[in-house]
């Protein structure tokens, strides 16, 4: 079973591309599901340091969480050192700006800046309030 663990996951180098997988919660409908990143460093031979063209990745990935590319997209040379996560990636390459996840949950008619929405200069919708009024539309 090792074995074949090893076979369908060869180690990756400093220098590959690799393709990291979104989930559907970190990722807007046409937003793409998959971010581009370089390998730039490795941590006790199993975790691996990733990181693109907007920003270094917060977390560690192990093999099983990304698919080396056979060509080389990306070089170490053009990369950011700034750490993001993996939702920031996604949506600094998308055409949308992302999943949008800024809602607010005000009880009254949000024409105060304490309502999140107003104050990120968004209108609110139905998803922040499902049958209550609301002055910011």
């Amino acid at each position: 079973m090792l074995r074949t663990s090893q076979n369908q996951f060869p180690p990756a180098q400093i220098g590959d591309t690799v393709r990291i997988q979104v989930p559907d919660v970190d990722r807007g409908r046409t937003d793409n599901r998959n971010v581009l990143a370089v390998v730039v460093g490795i941590e006790d031979s199993d975790f691996y340091k990733l990181a693109n063209e907007n920003g270094t990745l917060k977390q560690l990935y192990t093999r099983n969480q990304f698919e080396i590319c056979k060509e080389k997209l990306l070089s170490i040379d053009k990369i950011s050192f700034q750490e993001i996560s993996l939702r920031e990636a996604s949506a600094a390459n998308s055409r949308s700006g992302g999943q949008g996840y800024t809602r607010c949950h005000c009880k009254r008619k949000c024409s105060t800046n304490k309502c999140s929405c107003k104050s990120k200069v968004l209108l609110c919708n139905s998803k922040c309030h499902n049958s209550l009024s609301y002055c910011n539309k």
